[in-house]
C-alpha cells in the first residue's frame, strides 16, 4: 500500500512539474505578445504625433484643423500626453489659428473674435504646459530645454491681445468670459518662463488696474462671487486711487453676498479706515450694528476710531447713538465737536436741531398738567421757546447746505423752520416756509 501511494505521489508532482512549465510558456509568450501590443501603440501614438508636427513643418500637406484633430488625439494619449512635443506642436498650431485671424484684422476685414482670442489663450496655456514638461525632463534626466527661448517671447509679444480680450468681453456683457482672459493676463506674469521679464504691478501699468480690478467686477457682474475673489489681493495694489479705495467695498460686497457677515463686517471695518470718505463702510456698519441691536459695539468701535482716526464721521456716529439712546446732552456735545471739525457736516446740523427740537418737547409735555398761569408753567413754556431758538439756526445753516440734490434734506430744513417759525411766533418767516411747502 504504501509503495502505491508514493508511486501516485511521484505521478502528482511530474504533473504539478509540468503544468508549471506549460504556465511559464504561456506566460512568457503573453509578456511578448503584450509587449509588442505597447511596442505598436507607441509606435502609432508617435506617429499621430509627427503627422501633426508635419503639417506644420510642410503646411501643404495638411490643413491646420486637421493638424489640430491630430494634436488633440496626442495631448490625451498616454504616450505622447506628457511629451513636451506634443504641447510644443498643440501652441503652434493655436498660434497659426492665432495670426490668421490677426491678419485679418490688420487688412480691415472681418475677422472672428472667438477664434481670434481663443487660439490666442490656448496658445499661452499650451506653450506654459511644454515648458513645465521640459523643465522637469530637465530636473530629471538632465535633458536639455529647446522649446522655451521662442516660446516665452511668442507668449510676451501677444500677452496683451488677453488684456484686450478681456475688456472686449467685459464691454459685451460676457463677464465670465472676460474673467478667464483678464485671469489668464495675471497668470501669465507669473509664469516661470517669463520670469526675466519681470511683470509686476509695478512694471506692468495694466496688471493690477485692469485686469486684476476688472476681473473682480467680471466675477460680480456675473453673480459669481467665489469669482469675484480670486485676483482680489493683486486688485488691492491698484495704482489709480479710486479703485484702491473701491476695491474693500467689492470684496465687503462679494462676502456678503456668500453669506460670510463675519468677514463683511471685518472688511467694513477696514474700509472705514481706509477710506473714511466712502459712505458705503460707514453706513453700512452702522445700519448692521442698529439693525441687530449691537449699540454697545457700535459705541466701542466709535471709541476706538475716535481714538486712532479722529474723523467727523466717527464722531457723528456717538452722537447719532447717543441721541438713540434719549442722552442728548451727550449727543449735542458730539455733534457740536464734529461740527468745529467741518462746518459744512449737515447730518450734524440736522441732528442736532432735532436734539433741541426733542427737548423742547420734553419740556412741552412737562408742563401739560401745570396750571396754565402759574410760574411753573410760564417756565415750561420758556424751556420750550428757548430749545427752539437753539435749534432754529441749525435749520437755517442747513437750509444754505442744501444743494437741492437730496429731497429728505429739503425735508428736514423746511419742516424745522416750520416748528421753529410757529412756535416763536415769526409771522413773517412762517409765511415764507408756508408758501415754500405749498410749492412742493
Amino acid at each position: 500500500m504504501k509503495k502505491v501511494l508514493l508511486l501516485v505521489a511521484t505521478v502528482m508532482m511530474s504533473v504539478s512539474i509540468s503544468f508549471a512549465q506549460t504556465n511559464d510558456k504561456e506566460a512568457a509568450k503573453a509578456a511578448k505578445a503584450a509587449a509588442k501590443a505597447l511596442k505598436a501603440e507607441i509606435k502609432a501614438a508617435n506617429k499621430v504625433l509627427k503627422e501633426a508636427q508635419g503639417i506644420l513643418n510642410v503646411p501643404e500637406s495638411g490643413s491646420l484643423s486637421t493638424a489640430n484633430d491630430l494634436i488633440q488625439q496626442a495631448m490625451v494619449n498616454v504616450h505622447t500626453k506628457d511629451n513636451p512635443d506634443t504641447w510644443n506642436v498643440a501652441g503652434q498650431i493655436q498660434n497659426g489659428f492665432y495670426i490668421k485671424e490677426a491678419e485679418k484684422l490688420y487688412l480691415g476685414q472681418p475677422y472672428d473674435t472667438v477664434a481670434f482670442f481663443g487660439s490666442l489663450s490656448k496658445m499661452c496655456d499650451y506653450f506654459i504646459k511644454c515648458d513645465e514638461l521640459e523643465q522637469e525632463l530637465l530636473a530629471t534626466a538632465g535633458k536639455a530645454v529647446k522649446y522655451r527661448p521662442a516660446n516665452k517671447e511668442q507668449i510676451q509679444v501677444n500677452r496683451p491681445n488677453l488684456l484686450n480680450g478681456g475688456i472686449f468681453y467685459y464691454n459685451k456683457g460676457q463677464f465670465k468670459e472676460a474673467h478667464s482672459l483678464f485671469s489668464q493676463y495675471i497668470a501669465t506674469a507669473t509664469a516661470p518662463m517669463l520670469a526675466e521679464y519681470n511683470i509686476t504691478p509695478a512694471t506692468d501699468e495694466y496688471l493690477a488696474d485692469v485686469a486684476a480690478y476688472y476681473s473682480v467686477q467680471a466675477g460680480l457682474q456675473a453673480e459669481d462671487y467665489e469669482l469675484a475673489l480670486t485676483n482680489i489681493d493683486l486688485a488691492k495694489q491698484a495704482q489709480d486711487p479710486a479703485m484702491a479705495a473701491s476695491i474693500y467695498r467689492l470684496e465687503a460686497s462679494s462676502y456678503l453676498n456668500l453669506g460670510d457677515s463675519a468677514k463683511w463686517i471685518d472688511l467694513l471695518k477696514a474700509g472705514v479706515e481706509r477710506a473714511p470718505e466712502d459712505q458705503y463702510y460707514y453706513s453700512n456698519l452702522i445700519s448692521y450694528f442698529v439693525d441687530n441691536k449691537k449699540n454697545d459695539e457700535l459705541m466701542a468701535f466709535a471709541d476706538e476710531m475716535v481714538a486712532r482716526n479722529p474723523q467727523p464721521i466717527f464722531r457723528y456716529v456717538k452722537g447719532y447713538l447717543y441721541q438713540n439712546m434719549k442722552e442728548y446732552d451727550k449727543a449735542i456735545e458730539e455733534y457740536k465737536l464734529v461740527i468745529e471739525q467741518d462746518p459744512t457736516y449737515a447730518s450734524a446740523y440736522h441732528n442736532l436741531g432735532i436734539c433741541y427740537s426733542d427737548l423742547a418737547q420734553q419740556a412741552s409735555e412737562a408742563s401739560a398738567n401745570m396750571n396754565f398761569r402759574s410760574k411753573e408753567f410760564k417756565a415750561a413754556q420758556e424751556k420750550m421757546k428757548e430749545y427752539y431758538r437753539l435749534a432754529l439756526p441749525m435749520f437755517e445753516k442747513l437750509r444754505t447746505l442744501d444743494d437741492g440734490t437730496d429731497p429728505e434734506r429739503r425735508t428736514a430744513w423746511t419742516s424745522g423752520l416750520y416748528n421753529c417759525y410757529y412756535i416763536l411766533n415769526m409771522g413773517k418767516e412762517l409765511a415764507e416756509i408756508e408758501k415754500l411747502l405749498n410749492q412742493y
